[in-house]
């Protein structure tokens, strides 16, 4: 299993959570962040919003899919579109009681 976490414009994130569940995604956390990127300097303000957090875990056959959804989504050309990772997973466990 992997989990991939993006992070991209806030104004497409409802899109993308969208378009995550027609592929078969069956679950994702979405939560606002605040940071920086490479291209920080001292005129800007230190922490930029407009931006959340996705994290959804998939089998390893469709990262894929995933991957490119959200970079044909997300990626508008512009400079502070987002970054996307993702990341090899030992284990799930679901805290649902059995």
């Amino acid at each position: 299993m992997k989990m991939i976490w993006a992070v991209v414009r806030s104004s497409i994130v409802d899109e993308i959570a969208r378009h995550l569940n027609k592929v078969g995604v069956s679950g994702c956390t979405v939560y606002p962040v605040r940071g920086y990127g490479e291209r920080w300097h001292l005129y800007e303000p230190l922490i930029h919003g407009g931006h959340h957090k996705l994290e959804v875990i998939v089998q390893d056959e469709q990262v894929e899919t995933v991957v490119k959804e959200i970079t044909e989504i997300g990626s508008s050309g512009r400079e502070g579109d987002g970054v996307l990772s993702v990341f090899d997973l030992q284990s799930v466990v679901s805290l649902k009681k059995i």
